[in-house]
């Protein structure tokens, strides 16, 4: 069994201060403007819109890191192409950085109930959620995909980013909200200077509104990853919790109800919900 102990210490630093003057060129914004559009098409149904939460991994829209592929300068996608053929292993391996398709994702690290295995759990399709002549998602078996995990930049060490390099595989498993897939590993990192490491887990799972055909003919068997089920929905789910996410919740169940600055309408929300707490509780 995998210790998840270890991946909750902070990462080494950087050696010295002059090795952090060299690598300030690779935090150089791009040159180019960002859109102020998104350039992807997202494939989540209209209706689920409103089901589903902005940022399903619990970070900051805004938060970034400076080492991530999504706008990269010409520094950071240098650094990434010399980590991938210096430490990429497997099976077509040898791409550059700007053959993977960037997706966002929920590592198997940092989990409030860990899960032996545990899984990567995709919560946008980035670059990998574009039009194509046949209207699909990208997320197919043999596509090269970055995985990425903002999270963990914005509630842990500020070094901390978790990059997996791999190859989609097969899907071998349906259970709530998700499909389940092999990968093919090439290279995982869980800083921002990129060192190669060994993933706790390969498995990728992909929303169901995400899964092509091939993977929908799998029977949905029960959850085992913690996943949380949206209301409503029979097969739509939200990644696991993270650590963060209960502290979250708790800071929450502390704040009081302020009745006196209040709105009507949140004063009649709050007014049913103890009203339901106290049928449940008589029930």
């Amino acid at each position: 069994m995998n210790n998840f102990d270890s991946y909750l210490l902070p990462p080494s630093t950087l050696d010295s201060a002059d090795d952090a003057d060299d690598l300030q060129f690779l935090f150089q914004r791009p040159q180019t403007p960002l859109p102020t559009e998104p350039t992807y098409t997202d494939l989540t149904p209209p209706h689920l819109e409103s089901a589903l939460p902005t940022v399903l991994s619990g970070s900051p829209t805004d938060s970034v890191n400076p080492m991530s592929m999504f706008y990269a300068s010409e520094g950071v996608t240098k650094v990434w192409d010399d980590f991938l053929q210096t430490n990429a292993k497997g099976r077509n391996s040898s791409f550059h950085a700007k053959d993977y398709y960037v997706v966002h994702a929920v590592s198997p690290y940092f989990m409030l109930d860990p899960t032996e295995p545990g899984a990567w759990f995709i919560t946008w399709p980035g670059t990998a959620g574009k039009d194509n002549p046949s209207g699909m998602s990208r997320l197919i078996t043999g596509t090269p995909l970055r995985l990425e995990d903002i999270s963990v930049c914005a509630y842990t060490c500020s070094l901390e980013f978790h990059v997996y390099h791999c190859i989609l595989g097969l899907a071998f498993l349906r259970q709530g909200g998700y499909t389940f897939y092999h990968t093919n590993p090439h290279v995982f990192t869980c800083e921002t200077i990129p060192r190669a490491e060994d993933p706790v887990s390969t498995t990728i799972t992909i929303p169901d509104y995400h899964t092509t055909k091939t993977g929908q003919y799998l029977t949905i068997q029960p959850s085992t990853f913690n996943q949380e089920m949206v209301p409503g929905y029979p097969n739509l789910a939200r990644p696991p919790r993270r650590l963060w996410e209960y502290r979250n919740e708790e800071e929450k169940k502390q704040e009081k109800f302020d009745w006196f600055t209040s709105s009507e309408n949140d004063i009649r929300e709050e007014v049913a919900s103890i009203l339901k707490a106290r049928e449940f509780g008589s029930g």
